[in-house]
């Protein structure tokens, strides 16, 4: 026996409700698209600019690279030394030494004249302001200034745009299973968690006068993470097909996923400067995803997903009567219970599957002609309805069941036809007569055979 599509046996819905789409992560993915524009991550920054060519750099440069290896830091001297002509940001270390300034100002004698000391002076006193007038220091997060409010703007300044678009293209599949499972309130804060996980994990490699944190891929990692956090079986994902022209459910395991995020820390550890802090960046986020949804408590999955929950409670317990009384081969206790609900609500599809057995049970043929007729005209558009209905209509053939009237035996047709089961649609058309249902029937069989690639079946239905 077939039980019934309820809350406890709904599977993923081919097209979720427009309230279940992700839009929460829509909006974001479109600003972080729009900041790529208006915010510029890989600009040379202002103020490193100015150190450049205002003459500071020129007057302090090697002193900086030379007190470096006089306090045992000849590597990080040496880095410096070999990036400076490649990226202006390696000056951004010299620019906030204190340590640096204060021992220059004791010993400016030994290497400046006092015109030059006179003029590192007055440039060291424009840096604050020439700080404030550049962009990427204020919304990214220097090593001077370290605020972690910082990180909620950072994913919108600069990054590669191409990664930030590959990465958003990767995530979409994924993204109306996640904002459906946790809500649009749950994917927005696990997005601001992100961000602070991921500058964090930024820090923990970024060395002085690297570029401060930016960009949306790394961030974008942490709903990775809370994906496969949440999965625990197979899911469904939406796959066009061609053919049919439609969005179908392709099941799939989790695991196949996963190379998914790794491509996405590959590039971003590929294409991203600094490599190591972003990876690091990138894999904090990922983890934490993975962590930070267990502690949610996403809603679950069957009652995202019911669309019309039954909200008597006895008709809940009228049905979960009868299908326990079926399970027993009880078929009195359930013909009763479902014809409980059958008085109120002729046309309700689990009761109507109910009776069809209990009065197979029951061997009642009059009554069971009648509510297999019943529940040959439902219209059965709801997921696995249609699969249902060809099953008890292969069991009605079985039993010997009456020929059917073309009134009913039309839409039955249709329905059969949204099953999949072409071979009986084609042989039940050839037995029932015309009626004004009939066209409407073979149009859609017809159709339906020509996205299928059966062309020659097609042409021979009448």
């Amino acid at each position: 026996m077939t039980k019934p599509t309820t809350a406890q046996t709904a599977t993923d819905q081919a097209a979720p409700a427009w309230r279940n789409a992700p839009w929460v992560m829509a909006v974001l993915a479109i600003t972080l698209l729009a900041g790529q524009f208006f915010n510029n991550g890989n600009a040379v920054q202002p103020v490193l600019g100015w150190y450049q060519n205002g003459g500071l750099k020129t007057l302090e440069w090697d002193n900086y690279l030379s007190w470096l290896r006089f306090n045992n830091q000849s590597d990080l001297s040496q880095r410096l030394e070999q990036n400076a002509g490649m990226d202006a940001h390696v000056y951004g270390a010299a620019l906030f030494a204190d340590d640096f300034v204060t021992d220059s100002k004791r010993r400016a004698r030994d290497f400046w004249s006092s015109a030059e000391i006179e003029q590192w002076n007055r440039l060291r006193e424009q840096i604050p302001a020439q700080v404030a007038a550049s962009n990427l220091y204020r919304w990214g997060l220097p090593d001077s200034s370290p605020r972690p409010a910082r990180f909620f703007t950072a994913p919108f300044t600069g990054g590669s745009l191409w990664l930030s678009l590959a990465t958003l293209l990767l995530l979409a599949p994924l993204a109306p299973t996640l904002e459906r499972r946790l809500g649009h309130g749950r994917v927005f804060a696990l997005w601001i968690l992100g961000c602070l996980l991921s500058g964090f994990g930024y820090l923990l490699l970024a060395s002085p006068g690297q570029i401060p944190f930016h960009g949306a891929t790394a961030p974008l990692l942490v709903w990775f993470g809370a994906f496969f956090g949440l999965q625990r079986s197979t899911l469904q994902l939406p796959l066009w097909h061609p053919k049919h022209r439609q969005w179908q459910r392709l099941p799939v395991s989790p695991y196949t996923l996963l190379p998914l995020p790794v491509a996405v820390m590959a590039a971003l550890a590929l294409f991203s400067t600094p490599l190591l802090a972003n990876l690091s960046a990138g894999i904090a986020a990922f983890i934490g995803g993975l962590l930070l949804v267990q502690i949610m408590r996403p809603q679950p999955v069957e009652a995202a997903q019911q669309d019309n929950p039954p909200t008597d409670p006895q008709q809940l317990s009228s049905l979960t009567r009868g299908w326990d009384a079926l399970g027993q081969l009880n078929g009195d206790v359930a013909s009763t219970a479902f014809a409980q609900i059958l008085a109120t609500e002729p046309d309700h599809f689990d009761a109507l599957t109910g009776q069809f057995t209990a009065q197979q049970l029951l061997s009642d043929n009059a009554a069971w002609t009648t509510v297999a007729q019943q529940l040959f005209v439902h219209p059965a558009t709801e997921e696995g309805q249609a699969i249902q209905v060809a099953q008890c209509w292969q069991q009605y053939r079985q039993r010997g069941g009456n020929a059917l009237p073309a009134a009913i035996g039309w839409p039955l047709l249709q329905t059969l036809t949204r099953a999949g089961e072409f071979q009986k649609a084609e042989k039940l058309a050839r037995e029932l007569d015309d009626h004004a249902l009939k066209a409407d029937a073979i149009a859609q069989l017809r159709d339906t055979l020509l996205q299928e690639g059966l062309a020659h079946r097609a042409k021979a239905l009448a």
